[in-house]
This record gives structure tokens, C-alpha cells and sequence, in this order.
């Protein structure tokens, strides 16, 4: 097996601390380690780390993937020269593995910003969906997760009829995607037992997705089948970028996995996990360290409750009678909201977008 941390997203939710140049993944956030590096400690016993791992990530950042994970082959590193959301993302990776080894290979596509409680557990669910594909190669799987809590900021996905039970992992046909839901449906969706939290990871052998991208994304396959070609040529990093540039910006589930019929989810109770995308669910994750608050720095909690605060060291902060509230204070930056609109710190973001003067703080 093959696997890809798809590292190239910048974490507008977590703004401030998320920007840009150091985005989310590229953090000790969950851990002593970036959320990177504790992906790869996931997922590295199920791989030689020279020859099995991808990184695709900004072409800005490619110093920091090596920084950070200092056994990657660096020809492995897979560089996006804009930001086109995974659809291309997915193509180009697919296309770059099965030009240099096979499209019979069997590729895991995965976040780089997950948490995950139990990595054997994990893997296990990885193993039993690489041993399902090499029987039944024309499907693609994704991981479903029990939810434990309706948040309408995640997509779920209903289980179907049973493909394979196998110890503590199934296998279904997924009957029906539901993109983030409103809170009241999303109790009704949980309520049924039939929905499970979409995580956006893949399991797929390449000439099953490269078959889906001719069928329905062909434009886009044929650029990164251009781009490979230039990629392997080398020294054409500006007409890569120009051919990048050019794609349509898509999410894979709307380039591909929301159209195709033989989809199947690969589910086990034994895995805890979530998207650190959102300060809020950070917070409810994550230990409190002080009373009932989530600190880190030089706070002052008093008469505070079920707050999160992030700081520096160098700098108290001090708050008095504050209650369900997220503060997250940087070198540049400083945002105070409520914990349950936290979320909307992309607001932000768009906002520094149209201000000129602003854009250093993205």
C-alpha cells in the first residue's frame, strides 16, 4: 500500500494560528508533535518510509514537510502550486504514483490533520480495506466514524447492505451522503444508528480512481497527466504552475465520490476520531489543564469556565468572569468569540482577504 498525507490546506477555522505559511498541520496541536508528524506515526508501520509515503503539499511548504518528516524521499513530496482543493490534488497524486509504479496499487489518501485515539485500531481499518480492494478493486472506500455528537460541520454518510464483517471491522454499501446538515436533522440522521461522520480519507486502487477522473473529471486528468509528464522532464516548474493554476477548483467529492456508485465505508467501533478544524472541538478533545479551561501560556483564569486560551509565555493573559468563550492570542492577531461560533474564524479570513493592507495576517 501506498499512502498520501494530504497536507495543503491552510486552516481557516483555526485562524489566527493557522495562516498560510504555517498552517495547521505544520503544528503541535493535539500533541508534543505537528499533526504531520503524528499522521505519519499513524500510519508508518504499514510502510517503508522512503518508498511508500507522499506528502502533498503547497510548493511553499516543501521545506517544512522535509524539516518535519526527514525521511521522506523528497521526489515524493508532491507539490501544488495553488491551492484547487483536493479534487486536483487527488488527480495529480494518482496520476504521479501510477506513472511510477503501477495502477494496480492500492493507495490510502489521507488528511494530515486528523486525531485519532487508537492507531491500531487505525491501521487495522487501513489493512481490512487494502484486503477487500484486492478482491473487489472496482470499489473505493472511505472510513466512517460512529458519531458521538451531532456537529453540523461534518458531512455524513448511511450504511447500506453489509459487503464483509470481518472481527472488528464491516464493510457496507454507503446509500446516501448528507453534506453538513442543519442541527435539527443532523439529531434525526443520528437518531436513525445508520449515519456515520464522513472523514474525507480514501482507500483506492489507482486504476479505479484514474477510471472515474477519464469518465468524469476528464480535463482535469489530462492537465495532470501533463503535468506528470512535465514533472519527469524536469525543469519546467513554471509551466507546471501555469497548468495547475488552470484547473477548476473542486472538492474529490465533487469531482468524483459524490457520482459514483460503488462506494463502501469501512467502519470500526474502536476508533475515536475527529477534524481538528474548529477551536471548539479542540477544546472538547483536548484535557482541561486549568479547572475547567483549556490553557496554554502565561493565563489567568479567575471565575472563568470552560474556556479556551491560548497565549505566550512572554505575555499574561488575565480574564475575569468569562464563561464559553475562545481566545486565541498570536504575535499579530487576537480572536475572542464564543466557543460555539468559533467556526466562523473563516469569516475572518475572507474579510483580511479584502483589505489590501491585511493580507500579511492570512
Amino acid at each position: 500500500m501506498k499512502i498520501v498525507i494530504r497536507a495543503g490546506g491552510v486552516g481557516t477555522r483555526l485562524w489566527p494560528l493557522s495562516r498560510k505559511d504555517n498552517p495547521k498541520q505544520f503544528q503541535a496541536i493535539a500533541s508534543n508533535k505537528a499533526l504531520i508528524q503524528d499522521t505519519l506515526d499513524r500510519i508508518a508501520p504499514l510502510i517503508n518510509l522512503k518508498d511508500d509515503l507522499f506528502v502533498s503539499v503547497d510548493a511553499s511548504l516543501k521545506e517544512k514537510v522535509m524539516e518535519l518528516l526527514p525521511g521522506i524521499s523528497e521526489k515524493n513530496i508532491i507539490l501544488e502550486s495553488s491551492s484547487k482543493n483536493t479534487g486536483p490534488a487527488i488527480c495529480l497524486e494518482s496520476i504521479l504514483i501510477a506513472d511510477r509504479f503501477s495502477e494496480e496499487e492500492i493507495v490510502a489518501s489521507l488528511p494530515s490533520d486528523d486525531y485519532i485515539t487508537d492507531p491500531e485500531a487505525f491501521r487495522n481499518l487501513l489493512l481490512t480495506a487494502e484486503g477487500f480492494l484486492k478482491d473487489n478493486p472496482e470499489y473505493i472506500i472511505t472510513p466512517g466514524i460512529k458519531p458521538n455528537y451531532p456537529d453540523t460541520g461534518y458531512s455524513y454518510i448511511k450504511s447500506g447492505d453489509v459487503l464483509q464483517e470481518k472481527g472488528e471491522e464491516a464493510i457496507f454499501r454507503v446509500a446516501d451522503w448528507v453534506e453538513k446538515p442543519d442541527s435539527d436533522y443532523c439529531k434525526e440522521l443520528i437518531a436513525s444508528g445508520r449515519y456515520f461522520y464522513h472523514t474525507g480519507m480514501y482507500i483506492w486502487q489507482l486504476k479505479t480512481i484514474i477510471a472515474l477522473f477519464k469518465k468524469y473529471q476528464p480535463e482535469m486528468l489530462k492537465s495532470c497527466e501533463e503535468i506528470v509528464a512535465l514533472i519527469n522532464k524536469g525543469g519546467e516548474e513554471e509551466k507546471i504552475a501555469e497548468i495547475y493554476a488552470g484547473l477548476e477548483k473542486m472538492s474529490i467529492e465533487t469531482a468524483i465520490t459524490d457520482k459514483v456508485e460503488k462506494i463502501a465505508m469501512c467502519v470500526s467501533n474502536r476508533i475515536g476520531w475527529s477534524d481538528l478544524g474548529k477551536w471548539h472541538t479542540i477544546k472538547d478533545l483536548l484535557p482541561a489543564n486549568q479547572g475547567d479551561n483549556l490553557t496554554k501560556g502565561n493565563v489567568i483564569p479567575f471565575d472563568t469556565t470552560d474556556c479556551m486560551i491560548y497565549g505566550k509565555e512572554d505575555k499574561v493573559i488575565a480574564t475575569i468572569g468569562l464563561d464559553d468563550m475562545v481566545i486565541i492570542d498570536t504575535d499579530d492577531a487576537l480572536l475572542v468569540c464564543p466557543k460555539e461560533r468559533s467556526d466562523e474564524a473563516k469569516k475572518i479570513v475572507e474579510e483580511l482577504k479584502k483589505r489590501k493592507d491585511n493580507k500579511k495576517y492570512l
